[in-house]
């Protein structure tokens, strides 16, 4: 049966008032016995009869009022002795109630207060064994836990992640020349291999340069390599913070993947992700995709709920709708993560709609029924997709931004599906937000939330943790 502070509280109080009231109940008590005493050895003496002046009389009167006294004397020292037994027990009483507090109460609350500081410094704690009591303080108690294990992962996972980062390497030593009887040192020689790729962080795909022709043998090379991509490591989910346009606060950010292919550097999502889509590669890609990224965002620090912790955004592709397993995928990445389903947005493309699939509407109910938050993107979005939208079981809707800041009539239906999104009661986010004049524009048009990299750009999950954590 769980006791909680209150009842603690009210429980101690309630003795001490019924300590107080036996201590009192007592000490009448004690009092009426002694008024009783002397009452009745001056009743004594008065039924003596009237005083005889003679001197055997005087003596003997003498004598009947020292036993009075004594009387009287024993009266108010059994009196006294009572009431000092009294004090006594109550100060002993309320000793033990003290001492029950400041074990109880006082002492695990500052032990709590201690733990809180040593968390917020960064150290790690032991184990708490208040973890065990079954009521607010062990709530408390669980949750520094909790929330240890939680910073000691996610700290494991930044020295993890800084211990992985590429590094460029190292340049070769110089080579000692012999030249006319003096030695010198030549320039080092230069690695031939794509450093620069590997080390440059991918630029977005609007500042991209158009792709040069791909051929028919490098694409099957990279779809074949592909396969194996993520097994080799060669794979990795970095993610790209989402702002409000409110009051510039990081609300959560989505998951995004790329490929430093291990001969041909970094290889563009616009090239490889088409080939993904083309084949079953993207089912099994997006499921592993899924689950990293909820065990990193499971890992960020959290506002406490739900509700006010940073959501996750991760992308699915209309073949991911078709999988049978797309359910339990997911059922699966959130379970095995902790990341609650609210947490978890889900980006389905605007074609899904467009092509009514009665198939990959109903995987969408499944997952709103799970909790799951859906979102659509809608960056290519026209007048047509717009009313099939209106209609469909969406959280949220993605707009981009090179459309909405623009001054014309992509200017206005972007802004018609921000207004659509607010009427439906909806989140509206702009993507690819490129420069700060865009977001007063934005904020005009009704927008919500924001991403781009004039906020910030991809990062990895332990760059995210230090930003929530800022």
């Amino acid at each position: 049966m769980r006791i909680g502070l209150q009842a603690r509280f009210i429980t101690i109080l309630l003795l001490a008032g019924l300590i107080a009231i036996v201590a009192a109940l007592a000490l009448n008590h004690q009092s009426q016995v002694r008024d009783k005493a002397v009452a009745e050895a001056v009743q004594n003496l008065i039924d003596q009869g009237p005083i005889d002046h003679g001197a055997a009389q005087n003596a003997n009167d003498e004598q009947q009022q020292g036993a009075v006294s004594a009387r009287i004397e024993a009266a108010e020292h059994r009196y006294a002795i009572a009431l000092t037994l009294t004090f006594v027990v109550l100060a002993a009483l309320l000793a033990v109630i003290a001492l029950l507090v400041l074990r109880e109460l006082v002492r695990p609350i500052l032990g709590l207060a201690d733990v809180a500081r040593r968390i917020e410094a960064g150290e790690e704690v032991a184990p708490l064994p208040d973890a065990r009591r079954d009521d607010e303080i062990g709530d408390l108690a669980r949750a520094f836990v909790t929330l240890n294990d939680a910073l000691v992962a996610m700290r494991a996972r930044m020295d993890h992640d800084a211990v992985q980062a590429p590094k460029m390497p190292k340049a070769p030593p110089a080579t000692p020349l012999i030249k006319h009887g003096t030695m010198v040192m030549s320039k080092p020689a230069v690695a031939a291999q794509p450093v620069v790729a590997a080390a440059r962080a991918p630029m977005p795909v609007t500042k991209q340069p158009p792709p040069p022709p791909r051929d028919a043998e490098r694409l099957q090379r990279l779809e074949d390599d592909l396969r194996h991509a993520w097994q080799r490591g060669e794979m990795s989910v970095v993610y790209q913070p989402i702002h409000s346009l409110a009051d510039g606060g990081m609300r959560g950010a989505e998951a995004l993947l790329r490929w430093q292919h291990r001969i041909d550097g970094a290889i563009d999502p616009s090239e490889f992700i088409p080939l993904a889509e083309r084949s079953d590669l993207i089912v099994e890609l997006g499921r592993s995709v899924l689950l990293q990224a909820c065990s990193d965002a499971s890992l960020w620090p959290s506002g406490g709920t739900p509700e006010t912790s940073p959501f996750l955004s991760v992308n699915v592709s209309a073949r991911q709708l078709h999988d049978p397993q797309m359910f339990e995928a997911v059922v699966d990445a959130l379970r095995r993560s902790g990341l609650a389903a609210s947490r978890l947005h889900l980006e389905m493309p605007v074609a899904a709609l467009r092509e009514g699939d009665s198939t990959a509407m109903a995987m969408v109910e499944q997952l709103r029924g799970l909790g799951v938050q859906i979102w659509l993107d809608a960056t290519g979005a026209d007048a047509a997709d717009q009313g099939r939208w209106m209609k469909s079981p969406v959280n949220g809707v993605k707009v981009g931004r090179s459309r909405i800041a623009d001054k014309g009539a992509n200017a206005a239906n972007e802004a018609s599906i921000v207004a659509s999104a607010h009427a439906l009661r909806i989140v509206a986010v702009v993507v690819g937000v490129e420069e700060l004049a865009e977001l007063n524009v934005l904020r005009e048009q009704g927008a919500d939330l924001a991403q781009g990299y004039v906020l910030c750009k991809p990062v990895s999950t332990a760059e995210i943790g230090r930003r929530l954590l800022a």
